[in-house]
């Protein structure tokens, strides 16, 4: 259900958009599956944050994330028992580093996201390990000063290098006719000299390898040949000890490893809450006052979709009080009853809404949706039938302090029969404490809802001069459905016209 109501009131849409604000995938899904909360001390919380993440972009605070996809294959080799190589440990080093310098940056600004600096008040920096991963590591290697032994090993291995690269540099200078390069080779992790092959019986020593021509051989001369023994040795302890401290650093970060996952929750949690106070920033939202009266008020709100086409919704419903809005098709009646929808559900997964300062949004129980064409092909059901089917549905699981928007309730049946069950299943929402919020076509729904001291009437703004609608909404009226009019605008026929207006006459 909650998927579908995200659905129909494009929230989904919404939630996706601000999604592309967060700086992993991790982050970004889990924005977009943000669940309906409907406690207001709960709404109420992550508004707060939202607002504060708004203020920090307005006072051009910038927080740099880590991304935290990076850790997926960590968490993957961790569960495996696998060793993590150089490269995952310098990540989780920066990991920590990134986390720290994020504390920091917040904790410059607690005056303006106090609630921000106590919800990521948990994220530790590790401060041994990332010292450590940091010291230990660098760009992408085990660092020679990571133990002293490696460091030993290291400058024993570069001198021993040096002396075997002397040895084939004065073989190659003492034979030079013999060879082919004096350019020195590896071949199978001998360091060779680029020889001749009518010379490879000539002199002392390996032959390694030789060219695809047979032309070249990969000579090692035997004065190399101990010295390359000695520099193998050398670099089988240097991996033996790499190997150890890659070891130990594993360890290090399985004992932490809780500790490092609070971390990336916490972090993805701060990096959702500045999409969305991105999201706000970039949409022109605001900070509503939440109520639980079910007292709602729209100033200027603009549906977030539209963007410069949006005409703003003006709209004040008393405790309990519902709207039926009237008017002519194509008016925009059902952009008004999305537009409720949306910000009620908006506030619900910590979006701020785009409306101005002052608007009041309650947080429903529940949030019920009936808007556009339910027929369902599928199940054999014609409109009238998929709409029933819902209504029961709904009527059976309402609770209070439920938003119902009810779109063009009862259609799509004979009108006196369709008016009548409408009348009386709004009668049992209102009884059910329930904000009700529907569009409406027939004579005897607007006449109950202009008799109904708890409803308000509305209807949606049509130009007669100009034949088209404003998509304003006028409170305190009934609207005619103008369905003449839109006949007319849509090529019906002008004496079929005629003959509508002279029966409408009579």
């Amino acid at each position: 259900m909650e998927t579908n109501l995200k659905q129909l009131t494009q929230l989904d849409q919404i939630l996706t958009t601000a999604a592309t604000y967060t700086h992993s995938e991790v982050a970004a899904k889990q924005l977009i599956a943000s669940p309906l909360v409907n406690e207001l001390a709960a709404v109420q919380t992550q508004l707060q944050l939202t607002q504060e993440a708004h203020q920090l972009l307005l006072n051009s605070v910038t927080l740099t994330f880590f991304n935290l996809d990076q850790l997926t294959a960590i968490q993957t080799k961790l569960d495996q028992g696998l060793l993590l190589n150089a490269t995952q440990l310098g990540l989780l080093g920066d990991f920590l580093t990134s986390g720290q310098r994020l504390m920091t940056t917040l904790r410059q600004h607690a005056t303006i996201a106090p609630r921000l600096v106590e919800l990521m008040g948990p994220v530790t920096g590790l401060r041994g390990l990332q010292q450590r991963l940091t010291t230990e590591i660098n760009h992408d290697q085990v660092a020679d000063q990571a133990t002293p032994e490696l460091a030993r090993l290291r400058q024993k291995i570069s001198q021993q290098r040096q002396q075997v690269q002397a040895a084939l540099t004065q073989f190659a200078q003492k034979h030079a006719q013999a060879v082919q390069s004096r350019r020195l080779i590896t071949r199978n992790d001998h360091v060779c000299i680029q020889l001749k092959a009518s010379y490879k019986s000539r002199f002392a020593g390996n032959i390694i390898d030789q060219s695809g021509t047979g032309s070249t051989v990969f000579f090692e001369p035997k004065m190399a040949v101990q010295r390359g023994q000695v520099l193998a040795q050398l670099v089988a302890e240097e991996s033996a000890e790499v190997y150890q401290i890659l070891a130990t650093l594993t360890g290090d970060v399985q004992q932490q490893w809780a500790q490092l996952v609070k971390n990336q929750q916490l972090i993805s949690q701060l990096d959702q809450i500045m999409a969305r106070g991105q999201y706000a920033l970039q949409t022109q939202s605001c900070l509503p006052k939440l109520t639980d009266d079910q007292h709602l008020k729209i100033i200027n709100g603009r549906h977030p979709l539209l963007g410069q086409r949006a005409v703003p919704l003006n709209i004040e419903l008393a405790s309990h009080q519902g709207l039926m809005i009237t008017g002519a098709n194509s008016g925009g009646k059902t952009v008004v009853l999305k537009t409720i929808a949306l910000f009620a559900l908006m506030v619900q997964v910590g979006l701020e809404i785009p409306a101005d300062a002052g608007t009041e949004i309650p947080v429903f129980t529940q949030v019920w949706l009936d808007i556009g064409d339910n027929q369902s092909l599928a199940a054999q059901l014609s409109t009238f039938a998929a709409e029933m089917t819902t209504l029961v549905t709904m009527t059976d699981a309402i609770q209070p302090n439920a938003l119902v928007l009810l779109d063009e309730i009862g259609s799509g049946t004979d009108p006196e029969e369709g008016s009548a069950l409408s009348i009386a299943i709004i009668d049992y929402l209102r009884a059910q404490q329930a904000t009700i919020v529907a569009t409406t076509h027939f004579s005897a729904i607007k006449s109950y809802a202009v008799a109904c001291p708890t409803f308000m009437t509305a209807t949606m703004a049509f130009d007669r001069k100009t034949l088209e609608p404003t998509y304003q909404i006028l409170l305190n009226q009934v609207g005619a459905s103008e369905a003449i009019w839109l006949a007319e605008r849509l090529g019906l026929s002008q004496t079929i016209l005629a003959g509508a207006r002279e029966r409408l006459g009579k």
